[in-house]
């Protein structure tokens, strides 16, 4: 009986332990695919004719594609121009003076002595500008980008959202050649750590994108700053972004 037992116990672990049957893709052709709607989706760009539209129709690289030929759209229209210049420049002291208990206090960035909004604004926006154009285009940018660091749909067209309250909705910032190119890097690696989990390094993003990680770093909080940190968006604003994006090239075109 004893031997019996035993023959049925190792009969039962050599079932469990046993190895599955090797994988045979031929044979999936009936498991339902994760998105039955992945191979429908879109890879090239979309003009838009309305801000209701489907976002969900784009696949990564339809999304960054439409953001491509936006982008280019509006730089293209759009005349060089250079930072504007610091609000004030301190004098260089000739002599040394006492100092005078009347004098205002230093300015502050934050309470009743503090600049004005859009001074700060401005001041944090000449950050994105570049000393010369790039030699290549925001096209090309964008898309080395995606070769090396790719993401999904919800970033780009969160980045163009980003863009578009930016350089048309607020006009903080202009869309040109000298600033297009540091503001969608950091649009999108904003974009990424607001909606994906899983991110690509700073180091790896930062010599993609040919900066330092500390430029990329002031760049991400020079973004943030300048969007008062509301970066939350739905998807009626993305689609109401996207196509915004696209109007003001049409409309700079002209």
């Amino acid at each position: 009986m004893e031997d019996a037992s035993n023959h049925n116990n190792n009969a039962e672990q050599g079932a469990v332990s046993s190895p599955p049957a090797p994988p045979n893709p031929n044979a999936d052709g009936s498991l339902p695919a994760i998105d039955p709607h992945f191979d429908q989706l879109s890879h090239e760009p979309v003009r838009l004719d309305s801000a209701t539209w489907d976002i969900t129709t784009l696949s990564a690289l339809g999304a960054l594609r439409t953001l491509q030929v936006a982008l280019e759209t509006l730089t293209e229209a759009a005349a060089d121009v250079p930072p504007t210049p610091p609000i004030s420049c301190p004098a260089t002291p000739t002599q040394s003076k006492p100092a005078d208990e009347n004098a205002p206090p230093p300015h502050a960035l934050i309470g009743a002595d503090a600049d004005p909004h859009h001074v700060q604004h401005a001041a944090i926006a000449r950050r994105f500008f570049s000393k010369h154009p790039p030699p290549f285009s925001i096209t090309a940018y964008l898309a080395r980008q995606h070769a090396y660091c790719p993401h999904s749909p919800g970033v780009y067209l969160t980045a163009a959202h980003y863009i578009h309250r930016l350089c048309v909705v607020e006009g903080v910032l202009p869309a040109t050649n000298r600033t297009v190119h540091r503001l969608s890097l950091a649009a999108t690696r904003i974009a990424a750590k607001a909606l994906e989990d899983n991110k690509w390094s700073q180091q790896r993003v930062a010599q993609v994108g040919g900066v330092s990680p500390t430029q990329l770093l002031n760049l991400e909080v020079a973004l943030c700053f300048l969007l008062d940190f509301e970066l939350g968006v739905d998807a009626e604003g993305l689609a109401r972004s996207m196509y915004g994006l696209q109007v003001a090239g049409r409309s700079a075109g002209r």
